[in-house]
């Protein structure tokens, strides 16, 4: 994919370790995290594991879309 939208609470693999993982084998896929957490240290988590953005839960619908289009358009 060319974008992932990672939950960070899964259920056997957290989505910051996902992401990591994902990130580590497909380093041109975007993640953009979505969190119930409004707390900086899980942004932080997510950023430092790859992730482009990390949005809320709560915003998301006012969020996602542009995470992802400054995401696919960003400077490589």
């Amino acid at each position: 994919p060319d974008v992932i939208v990672m939950d960070v609470n899964m259920p056997r693999l957290n989505g910051i370790e996902a992401t990591r993982r994902i990130v580590l084998d497909q380093p041109g896929v975007i993640v953009i995290g979505l969190s119930f957490a409004s707390d900086p240290s899980v942004r932080a988590a997510m950023k430092d594991a790859g992730a482009y953005a990390c949005v809320t839960k709560e915003r998301a619908a006012e969020d996602i879309y542009r995470a992802i289009v400054d995401a696919v358009n960003r400077e490589p």
